[in-house]
């Protein structure tokens, strides 16, 4: 067995025993969920950073300006009565941190009960004017009409629709063993996630993603002289971009994968396998590549 898989196989080992740990946790011990109306005391002018220990994060789009509101749910376990678990989750603050026009909402878990199993749950509606990100161990983030600094979870999928990236900025998304989806994303994306899927739909401008042991769909519109990094591991690559984009073309695989360039596209192979790809689509004033290990890789319009 490879070094690499080894170490693979360990740290799926470990994933499942923790998992194991968290349900005979809430399957043996008292847990309360506790959901609150929310509104933030402090109103930026710039950026909201959400850093969340546990738990998914939901931002959807509302006017310029204004408060920023929706719910927090806290969910605490691990305790020997209902009413500890209670109290725990009673006791559990929601920090709000500003600096200058950014304002930063942390978790704030009692000391005396950190050794207890706390996820919390936000779901806001956001001015559409501030520049959002979401920091957190675990859980799904999903962002709707907002403009995107960064989002950075793990085991969670990241989800994105009708977002931008910040000005002359990449919207950067890091994330393992999650899904991550984009629709209809305006600006440059750095995306990063480990055994599951890219799906990009209507990214308009540069990418850079990578998986592994996922499939990548991208429909993807960069700008002229722009950039497209594709990678994944043993899965297929299937790319869409304009006739009339320009750029310097390299796909590369391996058996038993081959790379299929259509016919709807303007290119003119210079170096072209069964396995590999190279030549220039267009003016080549930009630059496409894409890789893969195992798996077909498909070009197209």
């Amino acid at each position: 067995m490879k070094a690499g898989t080894a170490n693979v196989l360990t740290m799926n080992a470990l994933r499942a025993a923790m998992l194991v740990g968290i349900v005979a946790l809430t399957a043996c011990t008292e847990s309360f969920d506790l959901t609150l109306n929310y509104q933030t005391k402090s109103t930026p002018t710039e950026a909201l950073v959400i850093d969340n220990a546990a738990g998914s994060v939901r931002l959807r789009r509302t006017g310029a300006g204004g408060a920023i509101s929706g719910t927090v749910k806290i969910h605490a376990s691990g305790f020997d009565k209902a009413s500890q678990a209670r109290a725990a989750a009673e006791q559990v603050e929601i920090g709000e941190r500003i600096n200058g026009g950014e304002l930063v909402l942390t978790v704030e878990i009692p000391q005396a009960q950190r050794n207890k199993f706390f996820v919390v749950t936000f779901d806001l509606w956001v001015p559409d004017n501030l520049i959002v990100s979401s920091i957190t161990d675990t859980g799904r983030v999903s962002i709707n009409g907002l403009t995107v600094a960064e989002v950075d979870t793990t085991l969670g999928e990241v989800a994105l629709a009708f977002t931008s990236s910040p000005a002359g900025k990449a919207t950067v998304v890091r994330t393992s063993d999650g899904l991550v989806t984009l629709d209809s994303h305006e600006g440059d994306v750095d995306i990063a996630t480990t055994n599951a899927p890219l799906e990009l739909f209507s990214v308009a401008g540069n990418v850079r993603a990578s998986t592994t042991q996922g499939d990548i769909t991208a429909r993807l519109v960069p700008p002229p002289g722009g950039e497209v990094f594709l990678s994944t591991t043993n899965a297929p690559i299937d790319l869409s971009v304009p006739r009339e984009f320009g750029a310097r073309l390299l796909a590369v695989t391996s058996a038993p994968g081959a790379v299929f360039i259509s016919s709807d596209l303007i290119f003119r192979p210079s170096n072209s396998f069964p396995d590999q790809a190279e030549g220039t689509l267009g003016n080549g004033a930009g630059r496409v590549d894409v890789r893969t290990t195992g798996a077909d890789i498909a070009i197209h319009r």
